[in-house]
């Protein structure tokens, strides 16, 4: 038994995935029309969201974890922007939130699980 695809399977699949960028892509230009802080924010949680969900494998690399957390940081940095500039309490609660998080994986001793 073979677990090779056939082309079709992959040329469905490379349409697909075609297909949902260009409507990842439409979504961010209408929203992006409504307001600029609007596209960004939501180009910045998806970031953050595929950065936080598509974890690598233990065995991956070192490269592939130290780009996921970068991915993590612009997506989060990019989303307290636009916070900051839509309304300053706002970017505060995203530090603030940013600060929490720490001091939580700190003191469930997640930091030093590696180590």
């Amino acid at each position: 038994m073979t677990t090779q695809r056939t082309s079709r399977a992959l040329a469905r699949e490379a349409a697909g995935l075609c297909i949902t960028a260009l409507g990842v892509l439409g979504v961010l230009v209408a929203l992006g029309a409504l307001h600029w802080a609007a596209g960004l924010s939501a180009a910045m949680g998806g970031l953050l969201a595929a950065a936080l969900l598509l974890r690598p494998r233990p065995d991956a690399p070192r490269s592939a974890h130290v780009l996921r957390w970068a991915v993590c940081g612009i997506g989060y940095s990019g989303l307290t922007g636009c916070a900051f500039a839509l309304c300053v309490p706002l970017g505060w609660i995203g530090i603030s939130l940013a600060a929490a998080a720490a001091g939580w994986w700190l003191a469930t001793g997640q930091a030093t699980e590696g180590v």
